[in-house]
Order: C-alpha cells, then sequence, then structure tokens
C-alpha cells in the first residue's frame, strides 16, 4: 500500500567527529543548548509501520535507544566513509526481533567498501558468533525503485573529487556530505516540500557545502523548507538561526517533520520552458485546467480522476493552471483574493496524484487567443494532450467563448477525448472558491473547513507585538502573513504549528484591531492552551476550526483577560469533543458557548 505521509526523524547531525568535540572547550561545545549536542549524521523514515534509516553511523546504538527505534526494514547508505557506515552492526538486535535479514541499498562502491570493512558479515567463515543478516542491493544505474510502497530516488553529488548519493522520497530529499551538485540532480529537486543540505560552516571547504553556498542552493531549488545537516561546531544553533531566511533551518538531533509521501509535481513555467532543448520533454498526460484556488474538494475530484485515468492509460497526470489570475488582466475590478499561493496549490494538487503542472503565464497574447487556437496552439501541439478533464461549466478562449461541447469536437479533429465533470455538492450546496472566500469573510470557518476538505490555514513569521499580553493578559504569539485572506474579525478555537517541525499546540486566535487598548493596526495573535517549552517557534501555521465570539471592546485588561480564560475554556471543550468524536465514540455537535 502507498503511503500518504512521511515521518522524518533526525537522528544525528554533526559532523565525522560529532558535537561536542573531543576536548574541545569551545562556546558550542561548552553549549547548554540541546540543539547543539550532534550525533553523526543520520534520518530515519516512519511510514506505514515501516523504518527506513538513511546511513548508520557510529552512533547508531545510541541514536535508536533515543529514538525507541523498535524495528528497521531497510538502510540506504549515502557512501562508506566511516561516520555513516560504522555502526552497522548494531543492527543485530533488529535481526534478532524481526527474525528476518535487512536490506541495504548504496552504489557499487558504498556497498563494495561495506562488504569488504564487514566481512566477517558477508563470509561464511565466521559462523561462531551472531552475525548481522544483511542483503546487499547494489544501485547500478540510480533509477527510481520502490521500497515499501515508496518511490525512493537516488540522487547523485559530488563529495570533494569522490561521489555520494542523496536520496529523494516523496516531496522530500536528505544530501549530506556534498559539495557540489550536478544539473541533472538539481532538476530532481525543484520544488520538494522539504530539503536536507549539508551545511558546514560558513568557512569554505573542499568536500563539503557551506552555508552561504547551501542558501544560494535553495534560492534555485525553491522547498518549502530547508534544513541543513552535518554541521560543525563552528556554527552555533541560535545565533545560526537568526540569520537565516525563515524557510531555513538548522536541522538539531531529535527533529521530527512530515511530509507528503506524494512526489512534488514536476512544474513549468510557460510552453517555451517545455520547448526547451536543456530540459526533458513533457510526457503525453491527460489534462485538466482550472485555477485550483484554494484545492478545495470540488477540485480534489476533478484532480483524482485525473490520476485514475492516467494509471489506467499508461500517461502522465497533469494539470495547468494560471498565473496571474485572468481576472487581473480582463476584469482588474473584479480580482479575487486567493485562498492560497501557487506554492501551496502546487503541493496540494500532488497530493492528490498530479505529476507535472503548468503554470501559463496569463498576457495578452493567450487572453486574445480563439479557441480553437488554445486548442491547437497550448493543448495540442504544446502539451502532448491525449484526454482532458474538466468541470462541465469549463470555458476557454477569448472572452470565454468555448465550452466543453466546443473543445468535445475539437478532440476529435486533433485526437484527444474530453470528459466534463459535474460540480460537487456539499449538503445541496455546491462547492466553490468563491463560497468559501465569502464563508472566511464571515468568519464561517468551520464550513470553510468542511468544503476545503481541510482547516484554512494561516502562516506567518513570530514577530514582536506591543508586550500588552505579557504584562497585562496572556501571552501570545503575534504573527506576520502574506495570506490574501483572512477570517473576519474576532476569536477563534484554532490549532498551532510550528512550520519546521511537528511540534503543534491546541490555540485559541484573536484576529482584530485590540479595542480595550485602543490598537489601530490589524493583528493575529494565538494564544497556546496546550503545554509549551522553549524554544519559542520562527514560524507557525495556524488552523481555524471554530469561531468563539467578535472581537469586543471590554472595560479594563482584567475583565478582557477573565474572558479571554473563558475562550480558553469553550476552545478545552470543543477539543474534548473532538478527540472523543474521533476516537468514535459518540458525541453531539459540538457547541461551545
Amino acid at each position: 500500500m502507498k503511503p500518504d505521509r512521511i515521518l522524518i526523524e533526525v537522528l544525528g547531525t554533526g559532523t565525522s567527529v560529532g558535537v561536542p568535540g573531543i576536548g574541545c572547550e569551545c562556546p558550542v561545545c561548552t553549549s547548554t543548548d540541546l540543539r547543539d549536542k550532534r550525533l553523526r549524521p543520520s534520518i530515519l523514515l516512519r511510514y506505514n509501520g515501516r523504518n527506513v534509516l538513511i546511513d548508520a553511523g557510529p552512533d547508531l546504538r545510541q541514536q535508536a535507544l533515543r529514538s525507541k527505534i523498535d524495528r528497521l526494514d531497510a538502510i540506504l547508505f549515502t557512501h562508506a566513509h566511516a561516520d555513516h557506515i560504522m555502526g552497522l552492526d548494531d543492527v543485530r538486535p533488529f535481526n534478532f526481533r524481526q527474525r528476518q535479514s535487512i536490506p541495504i541499498y548504496g552504489s557499487r562502491e558504498t556497498i563494495s567498501t561495506i562488504r569488504q570493512v564487514f566481512r566477517y558479515i558477508f563470509e561464511t567463515l565466521y559462523t561462531q558468533s551472531t552475525l548481522p543478516k544483511l542483503e546487499s542491493n547494489v544501485l547500478e544505474t540510480m533509477e527510481p525503485f520502490d521500497l515499501f510502497g515508496l518511490t525512493i530516488t537516488p540522487i547523485p553529488v559530488k563529495h570533494g573529487h569522490g561521489d555520494c548519493v542523496g536520496y529523494k522520497f516523496g516531496s522530500a530529499a536528505y544530501l549530506t556530505d556534498h559539495s557540489s551538485i550536478p544539473e541533472s540532480s538539481m532538476e530532481l529537486l525543484e520544488g520538494l516540500d522539504v530539503l536536507f543540505l549539508d551545511g558546514l560552516r560558513h568557512r569554505d571547504h573542499p568536500t563539503h557545502s557551506t552555508v552561504s553556498q547551501s542558501l544560494l542552493t535553495i534560492s534555485k531549488l525553491k522547498p518549502r523548507r530547508g534544513y541543513f545537516t552535518h554541521i560543525s561546531h563552528e556554527l552555533g544553533h541560535e545565533e545560526t538561526e537568526r540569520s537565516l531566511p525563515t524557510n531555513v533551518s538548522l536541522a538539531y538531533d531529535g527533529l521530527k517533520i512530515q511530509t507528503s509521501a506524494h512526489p512534488s509535481a514536476r512544474l513549468v513555467r510557460g510552453l517555451n520552458e517545455i520547448k526547451s532543448s536543456t530540459r526533458r520533454n513533457w510526457d503525453p498526460c491527460v489534462l485538466t485546467i482550472g485555477n485550483f484556488d484554494g484545492v478545495h474538494l470540488g477540485h480534489e475530484e476533478l484532480l483524482r480522476r485525473v490520476k485514475q485515468y492516467a494509471d489506467e492509460n499508461h500517461l502522465s497526470a497533469a494539470a495547468m493552471t494560471f498565473d496571474p489570475h485572468p481576472a487581473k488582466l480582463v476584469a482588474p475590478g473584479r480580482v479575487p483574493r486567493l485562498l492560497s499561493s501557487l506554492d501551496e496549490r502546487r503541493h496540494l494538487m500532488a497530493e492528490q496524484g498530479i505529476e507535472q503542472l503548468l503554470i501559463l503565464p496569463f498576457d495578452r497574447k493567450i487572453s486574445q487567443l480563439s479557441p480553437s487556437d488554445f486548442v491547437k496552439q497550448v493543448l495540442v501541439e504544446g502539451l502532448n494532450v491525449r484526454h482532458i478533464i474538466v468541470g462541465e461549466d469549463f470555458r476557454f478562449g477569448h472572452q470565454q467563448q468555448g465550452d466543453t461541447e466546443l473543445l468535445i469536437r475539437m478532440g476529435r479533429t486533433y485526437g484527444f477525448t474530453v470528459e466534463a465533470i459535474r460540480k460537487v455538492d456539499l449538503h445541496h450546496h455546491h462547492i466553490s472558491s468563491t463560497g468559501i472566500r465569502e464563508h472566511l469573510r464571515e468568519g464561517r470557518v468551520s464550513q470553510a473547513a468542511h468544503e476545503l476538505g481541510r482547516p484554512y490555514t494561516v502562516t506567518g513569521d513570530v514577530v514582536s507585538g506591543f508586550g500588552i499580553g505579557s504584562k497585562q493578559t496572556v501571552p501570545t504569539l503575534n504573527i506576520s502573513w502574506t495570506a490574501e485572506i483572512i477570517p473576519a474579525r474576532g476569536v477563534y478555537v484554532t490549532r498551532t504549528r510550528e512550520q519546521h517541525s511537528i511540534r503543534t499546540w491546541d490555540s485559541v486566535t484573536n484576529i482584530g484591531f485590540r479595542p480595550t487598548f485602543s490598537g489601530e493596526s490589524l493583528t493575529i495573535e494565538t494564544f497556546l492552551i496546550s503545554p509549551f517549552a522553549e524554544p519559542t517557534p520562527r514560524s507557525i501555521e495556524i488552523e481555524f476550526l471554530h469561531r468563539l465570539r467578535d472581537e469586543m471592546k471590554f472595560p479594563s485588561p482584567e475583565s478582557l483577560k477573565t474572558q479571554i480564560l473563558m475562550d480558553v475554556k469553550g476552545a478545552q471543550t470543543y477539543f474534548r469533543r473532538l478527540r472523543r468524536w474521533v476516537e468514535k465514540e459518540p458525541v453531539d455537535t459540538i457547541k461551545v458557548q
């Protein structure tokens, strides 16, 4: 069974000697910050009850005990340096427990070195002792392969004059010990959700990437979240974090990250990029077309059908969307505020199985194309379309003159077929991006969540507030945000997540102007009602679950604090009943006073 999500657990982030270094008295080696304690580099992938290890360094036993690893299903090796292989003997307890051998994967050079270093494991001369039981698998062609339902793609990189292998899995990739990344590998890493890179130190190094070099790589590849590993004692965690962009962090031992097991959609910006000889061509495809703002339940039904048809007919599942929104050009006075960014749409569409995404620049030339020219120049000559799936009300071409009937007739001419999907209803109501925007403007966040298929989320960097909450009411996290739509002013039950880890808190969030304190600027501030431990997150995602009340002006800070505590009590009731519902216990419709 193919997994939907992967939990990445970081087991070690240090260099070949680890941090602290033996005998070193530098500020980082003597730091009390646990994030500065770095074992040798390794990560664990957990999915569908499987545990897959990347590298087995000399700290494996300690890492396995600390992370309570109770089984091991496979090991992927990046290369055969001692800090990546010398814990291999410690897999014996897993052999005992599982009563089976464990497959290991690596390049021919890596597997050959492992067989030489651990000769006693692989040769029959040593039979009196209990030995690890391993099955060697050589990655001869560096082609993707299946590992318990998850596609693993080897990523060749350079490690000084030597070679190393990174691994891509789902919407994430892990590259440690690299000094450069070949262009052919860079193309495999574009637009990921999570990307781990070597970030040894600030000073140049002949075999490792530096902080500035890896930041440049991230600026080219544009992952949603970037992490540095293989970190030396020259980089203190807290100080270095302050200097990094908010989408980039130093990884640390014990960090846990969730990501999608679905590969990121290949992103193409414009037809010219498809025709470029420097990139592989657009694959023959099943195509859907639309703005897909919010990627709601109606969109998901359409995208799932695209993926189903593609799998049944051995085609690529593809989508086309537009940037900017067509209304910016054809109806500037009616441009909608968007529910999701292009990047968010790309990742949400990939989770539904979309493999290729064309972002077509909507300019004057495109807007003037007649329906027949749009089909001929874009769909047939540009995209190699074999089948098109669209909504029943789909319109295209200049002044939206084309409809599904015209598209079907043109398909007969050009050799593609067309399928029109009916709109999805929820409680006898058509789901639409327009309707969801209206829900949010009116504060109906639970209705918006039902139609999106997930809570509406606002993401932002944690910023300093006015200091009022800490002094006079309750401490909160204040954020800056870039979302075009935020829910109506008021108080909400929310769930707050740290962007760079799986840390999550039940919370109450206020959107408004702080009228009790005569505020003049709109703020979003969140009070965490779950237990909180340092460090304070740098950036957070706030999921809006339920509206509690309107924003109100109170006669004093004390009365506001009393109301906040009542809001917290209401939120706790909501979460308690929600968890009972999730656990399948009978519960009435959740009502919060």
